[in-house]
């Protein structure tokens, strides 16, 4: 599926993240390289196995969450809900003057809270049915955050929740820019988020998807020669998405537009990335037309096999112009993690905003010939009209957006 004109206007965005709270703060961090893998604090790990995660760090959610609601929240819904906030105040957005019924409520995660419901099944494994908290339950559903942020807003609009692996973020995003387009809501806020729990990351330490487990050091370089898998991370962002007309109306900062999008798939193992995704190319060329872009923001997660697939198909789609064309992803700064998107999405923006091709986290020896441009080690700052974001997930679920300058 291909989606054409009438363009969504993206007019806030709020993160939380390893590298940094709030638009300013991680777009900063990024751009000057910083990255927030460091020894995992949250959660004890083996002894002689991996040690890395970008954990979410000096995280103070009473600053961003007013309601009484806070001491029932779950970890990823507290980081949901705090960037809802901080999107809201960077589209200078007040809410007693918003219908709480035209404004929609889109989240992506692909595993929601994993801690707590962990904890809880263990409870209920070992000491039965009856030890089941009736307080902890609701936190444990897929729509928690969602339901969340529409909670601590007052929000009665649409209010959906996206799980599709690492593009959940992504999804999110274009479902969110659907509802805009078709009228079911006049502002969206959309995104998503995933936490660092214990149990996932001994499910890829288990399965050796974790870097140094095959060989080399620990760290995570996307599309660098000397990647070998990944590092986790954790976070959130999220947008608020309305018309440009209704932006333009209120005076709001139109950051990006998003032009177009596309969902497709591609032929994979199901719970890995396919060695190539040359499916992709009929709706990813159809999405971007003749003018192309001249920045990819990627998924790639410094991983032999998704990396490999990205580089062979970007340089398929761009073609003679495949010199011109930057190639970066984020994932080297906040690690891999199912609504990784979200903040990639983020970037995406910022990047047509600011002008400025974000760098490769990391980066000390690209693929060689491969037939792209990669983003250096530092921020460059180049005129930017167009941005494709692309995000592929295990299992050869695809999805891609294009965004160009106001």
């Amino acid at each position: 599926m291909v989606q054409g004109p009438a363009p969504v206007a993206v007019t806030g965005i709020g993160v939380v993240s390893p590298i940094g709270l709030g638009r300013q703060q991680f777009w900063t961090a990024l751009i000057e390289g910083r990255s927030g893998i460091a020894p995992i604090e949250s959660f004890p790990v083996l002894e002689g196995g991996p040690t890395l995660g970008a954990e979410v760090r000096g995280f103070a959610a009473r600053e961003f969450i007013a309601s009484s609601h806070l001491r029932r929240m779950d970890k990823l819904s507290r980081m949901v809900v705090a960037a809802a906030r901080m999107a809201l105040d960077d589209a200078r957005l007040v809410l007693g003057e918003i219908q709480p019924e035209t404004v929609g409520v889109v989240i992506g995660s692909a595993l929601g809270d994993l801690s707590e419901s962990a904890a809880h099944l263990e409870r209920v494994f070992t000491k039965g049915p009856s030890s089941a908290s009736p307080m902890l339950f609701p936190n444990l559903v897929l729509n928690a955050a969602a339901s969340y942020v529409a909670m601590e807003f007052g929000l009665t609009g649409v209010n959906l929740t996206v799980a599709q692996g690492e593009t959940s973020g992504e999804q999110a995003f274009i479902l969110g820019c659907e509802l805009v387009r078709t009228g079911r809501a006049d502002l969206v806020l959309a995104g998503g988020g995933d936490e660092m729990a214990a149990i996932v990351f001994d499910v890829y330490r288990r399965a050796r998807a974790l870097s140094s487990q095959r060989g080399g050091l620990e760290w995570s370089s996307p599309y660098d020669v000397g990647r070998n898998g990944i590092v986790l991370g954790e976070g959130a962002a999220i947008v608020v998405l309305e018309s440009p007309a209704r932006a333009c109306a209120r005076g709001a900062t139109i950051l990006a537009e998003v032009e177009g999008y596309a969902v497709f798939s591609v032929p994979s193992p199901p719970y890995d990335w396919p060695t190539e995704a040359r499916a992709a190319l009929a709706p990813l060329r159809q999405l971007l037309g003749a003018d192309g872009a001249d920045l990819v923001v990627g998924s790639g997660n410094s991983s032999r096999r998704l990396d490999t697939c990205e580089i062979d198909l970007f340089g398929r789609l761009a073609g003679e112009r495949a010199g011109g064309v930057r190639v970066t992803s984020i994932k080297g700064a906040i690690g891999e993690f199912g609504a990784a998107g979200a903040l990639s999405t983020a970037v995406a923006c910022l990047a047509l905003h600011e002008q400025t091709v974000p760098p490769l986290c990391h980066l000390s020896k690209p693929e060689p010939n491969a037939p792209l441009r990669f983003a250096a080690g530092r921020d460059e700052a180049e005129p930017i009209k167009r941005v494709l974001l692309y995000g592929l997930a295990r299992g050869g679920a695809g999805a891609a957006l294009l965004l160009r300058k106001n």
